[in-house]
């Protein structure tokens, strides 16, 4: 059985391209399986994911492979 952290991973690896190309160098912030929106830097993707998605699995991810992310976060209320 797949767990949250399987299903954000996936849609954001099956969507890397696309994004890469439309929006470049970017934070990614993944949730239900799919793309909520890009971000210029990590902080703004994290008080974004707390103002709308309180309560919520998500991932946020930077489409570079060497910049340092955090792989998986659970969004408390």
């Amino acid at each position: 059985m797949r767990d949250a952290l399987d299903e954000q991973i996936e849609a954001f690896e099956a969507l890397l391209p696309q994004i890469k190309q439309e929006y470049g160098s970017v934070w990614v912030l993944v949730a239900h399986g799919r793309l909520i929106q890009t971000f210029p830097d990590f902080p703004a993707a994290a008080e974004y994911a707390r103002a709308e998605l309180s309560g919520d699995q998500v991932l946020i991810r930077h489409t570079d492979e060497g910049e340092l992310t955090a792989p998986f976060v659970d969004i408390a209320s």
